[in-house]
């Protein structure tokens, strides 16, 4: 009787290593998010790496210009470079302006859609808040509208985090320069 419940035992754990290691094969197939970390970070064990516009990879390069374009085919004013910023937790975070607000848009992948942010000018805390999204694993969507009254010098930072469910630190700090606005 003992020799079958082995036999069993042995059976059911074959079984389940199986379909474990079938459902990570799956797993593995799927799209990675990307953990490089931007600029503006405070992660130390990777350095920031600026990206440029259209592309989530500081590896990748620019479009190569197109030889023999015409001149009416260029804009006459370069436009604005606009800068992402990204870390394991935030990506494709970027800042915009409109009419006497900033925007600060991107995708969160944070537990239960929660992280917090807070808008630093020098030492002093103006803003503080926090912001529901979509849950982990899911990159939810998130939107921080405020006053361009409330960046009122050079030395402006929005910072997005999550407190530690182990000890109510700070992690997963990533930190945006906001610019003054003319």
């Amino acid at each position: 009787m003992k020799k079958l419940a082995y036999l069993l035992a042995a059976f059911i754990t074959i079984f389940c290593l199986a379909a474990c290691n079938h459902q990570q094969d799956e797993s593995t197939n799927q799209e990675k998010p990307t953990s490089h970390v931007q600029e503006g970070t405070t992660n130390p064990e990777k350095p920031a790496t600026p990206v440029k516009e259209g592309t989530t990879d500081p590896e990748t390069p620019a479009a190569p210009e197109k030889e023999g374009a015409k001149d009416s085919d260029q804009p006459t004013t370069p436009a604005p470079e606009t800068k992402v910023y990204q870390n394991n937790v935030f990506k494709e975070v970027i800042v915009t302006e409109k009419e006497d607000k900033i925007m600060v848009t991107g995708k969160a992948q944070v537990f239960e859609g929660v992280f917090q942010y807070a808008l630093h000018d020098g030492e002093k805390v103006v803003l503080e808040n926090n912001y529901q999204t979509d849950g982990a694993p899911a990159w939810g969507k998130f939107e921080i509208t405020f006053e361009k009254g409330l960046v009122s010098s050079n030395n402006v930072k929005l910072e997005l985090f999550v407190y530690s469910a182990k000890d109510g630190s700070k992690v997963n700090t990533l930190e945006i320069p906001i610019p003054k606005q003319k």
